[in-house]
């Protein structure tokens, strides 16, 4: 196993350098410094020493949760909310506790990397393109802890379990209402920043349409909700108003219901709208938007029973769990 001293000589610094980063006391670290040695931790594949109780236990009572996201207020979405109490609650029960990081991008992931001797287990909810989710798979592999992928799929890694939910049946149920309610041409609009459950929901929006319906995808800066409007507006004068628009989720779903009554459209007799998740403050939708019910919650609590059982037994009862989801019916799709 590499040491301190491994890491010190590869990236051509003191021992109390390294220390200093690994222990986050890096005021007078410089970021190069800082950088190099992380570099260095992860090319080696170094991990700390565990506490005396730790190596007498071999037991942290910790699992890491980490959310790849590049807005900073990472559990402002309130599907990382629920997914991340459940997982809380669940671990809480069994006398764990849960570790939350928030981390932009690839390179804030590697100083979580440096501290992964503090849990006993992984998860990690990720965002961006296929490649760039894989990148940060293999990083979390390359910890030999246990790992729990939520909402995603990453076949061919070790030691990992996949959790999510059937989003791809959520978009066919809605799809299907829309086209029995009489809709040819249908918007997908999607949030501007990629997650791979928005990636299954269009897929199955397009699946359920091929050859009953046209779909076109349009984008939507969902972290401002009047931008949203004006990005589903702007796209309505370029390409007119289709006959429904797909909300990739319940936010952006209810910005096209506002986009459609500034332009005198009604909602579903002009305009038919559908979201997804179907949380709370759906509620405060007007008319009632119809949407998909999603067990954000169940599969936090799922992954935390999971990563329990993996780390009592050594292995994962399954690679993969899939939640089924339900159609929440509201008043924005016609009735037929």
């Amino acid at each position: 196993m590499p040491t301190l001293r491994d890491v010190a000589e590869d990236a051509g610094v003191s021992m109390m350098t390294v220390s200093n980063v690994i222990n986050a006391r890096t005021a007078r670290v410089s970021e190069e410094t800082r950088v190099r040695i992380l570099a260095s931790i992860e090319k080696l594949g170094y991990r700390p020493q565990r506490s005396a109780r730790g190596l007498r236990m071999q037991r942290e009572y910790a699992i890491g949760l980490t959310i790849v996201r590049p807005d900073r207020r990472f559990l402002d979405d309130p599907y990382l909310t629920e997914v991340a109490a459940g997982m809380s609650n669940g671990l809480t029960d069994a006398g764990y506790g849960l570790m939350i990081n928030g981390v932009p991008d690839i390179e804030g992931l590697r100083t979580i990397v440096a501290h992964a001797s503090n849990v006993d287990a992984q998860a990690v909810i990720a965002s961006g393109p296929r490649p760039l989710r894989e990148e940060i798979y293999r990083m979390l592999e390359k910890l030999h802890q246990p790992l729990a992928i939520i909402q995603d799929d990453m076949p061919g890694l070790s030691d990992t379990c996949s959790f999510l939910q059937d989003d791809a049946d959520g978009a066919r149920m809605l799809t299907e209402a829309l086209i029995a309610a009489g809709a040819h041409r249908i918007v997908f609009a999607a949030p501007d920043h990629v997650w791979p459950a928005v990636e299954r929901r269009e897929a199955g929006v397009r699946a359920a349409a091929r050859r009953r319906a046209r779909v076109t995808r349009i984008k939507c800066n969902e972290a401002d909700f009047q931008v949203s409007i004006a990005d589903i507006s702007a796209a309505f004068d370029r390409n007119g108003v289709p006959d429904a628009v797909v909300g990739a989720n319940d936010q952006i779903g209810i910005a096209a219901i506002h986009a459609a009554r500034q332009r005198g459209l009604a909602v579903p007799k002009d305009l038919m709208v559908t979201g997804f998740n179907a949380f709370p403050f759906r509620q405060f939708s007007d008319p009632l938007i119809t949407s998909v019910g999603s067990p954000a919650y169940a599969i936090g609590e799922a992954a935390a029973r999971g990563l329990l059982s993996r780390i009592g037994t050594d292995r994962f009862a399954t690679a993969r769990q899939v939640l089924p989801v339900t159609l929440a019916v509201g008043a924005t799709v016609r009735p037929h």
